[in-house]
């Protein structure tokens, strides 16, 4: 039996006749009828569980009604850690009403490590403020009743709460309290016939009233705002322990606060900016974080260009950019090319990766790009002779599942590199292995162009493009660049390319073109 299904069969035995609020409050009288209800389901599914053995059926009925209860509540019996688990497949909602179930459950969600509070979810933005206020309560007393620290915590609230100090009361508790380590906060605005307060006052999504150095503590890695303004860097002018920022939506005066916020995170990795400024004055937005690893940038409007110099920078994607070519300055060693960041225009994505040993970068990849249905092209650098970025390079182009790529551009590592003995003979098993029983990166992959650089005629990498042309992964155009090298080894590059081009045999293949350039 599916434990997430049975458990929430039993939550939601009577939540149209619940709501949140009753939920919190956890009457006890009503409990004991949420509780009679699910012995009622408990041992319905008992029943019908032994209906094929007669004599389990007389031993049961023999029983006493709270024996039958103890006999069938065999989940309750779980250790605490498992029942964890199991909340954690809930949303926050529906582990909170497993208080509900019984008095073993009751305390239970109180030791969960992810909340999600999303008051938009609750009441609709066009209900009077004290329906915000209660509700805004409410979320209060499930971190205030929460045990523990938290591992990832995510708010979503509406701008009456930026204002009255609920926002600030939230954001103290979680990161001096509760030490949690990744915090998602989203603004929604209210709708404009409700964005006055009872004062008069308007209320809008502004971020400053909140203290200073509250996103200072310690505890605090990960760091995601959506759909605020900043007049100010003063709510992010000291954030010493951030490894992750991601500025959704954020619209500030000029380009100088976001200078002096990305000034103040000298220990980002991963930085996701989709940006505007009221104002294009200031100068270009400086990214010059020394560990930076991953960088996307999005919609940077009346943003005088960006100037990125990040020795450290392994992967940097590129959408909706406004920027022309000249206005976008790039200094990045381990990215050794940019020219497709121009190719399909503005509004599609384009991602520079540099492929290398490092799991903790190769997995934010994956979980920030996810699907990448509106990425129109890639670079990669990777060393084919390395089983774990080939392995990687695979998992990349799997995320191209719902379109053709328009430009896959290809960086040959370490071609000259010393080769254990049978090494590449591996290798180029792996390749016809690939071939023949599973298609690199996958069957369904396809791409208009391919662009390698620094390819050497090598075994592995011949055999890697071999494998892309009999399983017709590439449709129009394979380019080969061979002007890096020297005349001797141009020469093998060359008789390489003929031998691939010898490949074209099938009547599907004769539109692809294979050249050298």
């Amino acid at each position: 039996m599916n434990l997430r299904y049975f458990l929430k069969s039993i939550v939601h035995a009577h939540e149209k006749s619940w709501d949140f609020d009753t939920h919190l409050h956890l009457n006890n009288r009503n409990q004991e009828d949420i509780t009679l209800n699910r012995i009622r389901l408990l041992k319905t599914r008992s029943e019908s569980s032994v209906s094929h053995s007669n004599r389990a059926n007389m031993e049961r009925s023999s029983l006493s009604s709270s024996d039958q209860v103890k006999e069938v509540d065999w989940i309750s019996k779980l250790p605490d850690d498992v029942l964890l688990m199991i909340l954690s497949r809930l949303s926050t909602q529906e582990a909170i009403r497993t208080s509900l179930v019984s008095k073993r459950w009751e305390d239970v969600w109180k030791h969960i490590s992810h909340l999600v509070l999303d008051m938009s979810r609750i009441i609709n933005c066009k209900e009077p403020l004290d329906g915000s206020n209660r509700v805004a309560t409410l979320m209060t007393k499930v971190i205030n009743n929460h045990r523990g620290h938290l591992e990832s915590c995510e708010i979503h609230h509406y701008s009456y709460q930026s204002v009255n100090g609920m926002l600030n009361t939230w954001i103290q508790a979680l990161t001096s309290v509760k030490h949690t380590k990744v915090l998602t906060l989203e603004h929604h605005f209210t709708h404009p016939s409700c964005r006055l307060d009872m004062d008069g006052r308007k209320v809008s999504g502004y971020l400053d009233d909140i203290s200073p150095n509250v996103f200072s503590h310690p505890s605090l890695k990960s760091l995601s705002l959506h759909s605020y303004i900043l007049k100010s860097s003063y709510p992010l002018s000291y954030c010493p322990n951030l490894k992750t920022l991601k500025l959704l939506c954020i619209v500030a005066s000029d380009v100088g606060v976001f200078n002096r916020v990305l000034a103040s995170c000298p220990s980002l990795e991963v930085l996701v900016l989709n940006i505007s400024c009221s104002k294009k004055i200031g100068g270009p937005l400086k990214i010059e974080n020394s560990k930076l690893k991953l960088l996307e940038v999005m919609c940077s409007i009346k943003i005088d260009g960006i100037r990125v110099s990040v020795a450290s920078l392994d992967i940097l994607a590129i959408y909706r950019n406004s920027l022309r070519r000249d206005e976008f300055s790039l200094t990045a060693p381990k990215l050794q090319f940019n020219r497709n960041f121009w190719v399909a225009g503005r509004f599609f994505r384009h991602i520079s990766y540099n492929i290398s040993e490092e799991k903790i970068v190769h997995e934010e990849f994956v979980n920030l790009f996810g699907e990448l249905a509106w990425t129109a092209s890639l670079s990669v650098s990777v060393d084919l002779m390395n089983l774990t970025q080939v392995e990687r390079l695979r998992q990349v182009l799997r995320l191209w599942n719902t379109h053709q790529m328009l430009e896959l551009e290809i960086l040959f590592k370490n071609n000259d590199a010393p080769r254990k003995e049978g090494e590449s003979c591996s290798q180029k098993k792996l390749w016809e292995e690939n071939n023949n029983n599973d298609p690199f990166p996958n069957a369904e992959f396809r791409v208009s162009t391919v662009w390698m650089h620094n390819f050497s005629g090598s075994e592995e990498e011949f055999a890697f493009a071999s494998c892309l042309i009999r399983q017709g992964t590439v449709l129009n155009n394979m380019m080969i660049k061979s002007t890096s090298f020297p005349a001797t080894k141009k020469l093998k590059i060359e008789a390489a390319v003929a031998k691939l081009q010898a490949l074209q045999t099938t009547e599907d293949q004769w539109d692809l073109v294979i050249t050298c350039f």
